[in-house]
This record gives structure tokens, C-alpha cells and sequence, in this order.
């Protein structure tokens, strides 16, 4: 998880003096997998690899991202994204938490769309098929 103002933050996401960064892209693999997906979790020694894919996805999406101007600093929205393990979102849908008006709901639906195929070349191992992404604009 990258800090908001960590410098890893920002890079080709900033646009017009606002950056608009991933504060969390978590992984869910917890309570709600069967003992078959539980088999398939990734372990410890994954987590600098989950980390890797975390930022890859981030990036691959700050990449695509078109800032509308109703879109002010500090306005937080997350997203859930559906995934084919070959990196082919399925569906994208921002969370009732997001703070962006409409333009802006779209504009990170249409960004994690542009995006795909998501990075999976290397991260097969830790690949998880839903993923919920909370990008914040400074």
C-alpha cells in the first residue's frame, strides 16, 4: 500500500498540479474463500510480489486516468474491479464511499477499462481475482 505522499505516489497520474493516487489496493484473500481457494493463498514470502502487482495495477491505471475539473483535492473513490486471470477486467464499479460526482465515478471506471489488459505477467502467483482500489486526488 502506498502512502499518499510517499514518492511513489503521482508520476504519470499528475495532472493540472492534482496527482491522483492509490492509497490502498488491497487483495482480498481472507475470511470469505472456500478450502479450495484458501489452498491457492499467497504465503509471506509473497508479499513484497503482492506489493509489486499492487503497484503495477495502480500505475497501469493512474496511466489511464482523465482527471475531469469537478474532481477537487482530497476527494477520495474506491472501486471494485472483477478480473480474468489473464488481466481482462469483467467489471469495474465504484463504491457508494466515493466521493467523486458523476464525471468523476466515470472517468475511474472508464480509466480501469482503458487499462486492461491489468499487469499479470509475473504475478500469476499472486493474481486474486477481485480487487478493490481507493484512489485519492491531491
Amino acid at each position: 500500500m502506498a502512502d499518499a505522499r510517499s514518492p511513489r505516489c503521482g508520476g504519470p497520474g499528475t495532472k493540472g498540479g492534482l496527482r491522483l493516487c492509490a492509497l490502498a489496493l488491497s487483495l482480498p484473500m481472507v475470511l470469505s474463500l472456500s478450502a479450495a481457494e484458501r489452498a491457492g493463498e499467497p504465503q509471506n514470502d509473497d508479499l513484497a510480489l503482492q506489493t509489486a502487482y499492487a503497484d503495477a495495477v495502480r500505475a497501469r491505471i493512474l496511466e489511464h486516468w482523465l482527471r475531469p475539473a469537478s474532481v477537487l483535492p482530497g476527494q477520495r473513490c474506491s472501486a471494485r474491479i472483477v478480473q480474468f486471470p489473464t488481466g481482462h477486467v469483467i467489471a469495474v464499479e465504484t463504491q457508494p464511499d466515493c466521493q467523486f460526482d458523476a464525471a468523476g465515478r466515470t472517468s475511474v471506471e472508464d480509466a480501469v477499462l482503458r487499462a486492461q489488459p491489468l499487469p499479470i505477467k509475473g504475478y500469476q502467483s499472486v493474481y486474486v481475482r477481485n480487487l478493490h482500489v481507493t484512489l485519492i486526488a491531491e
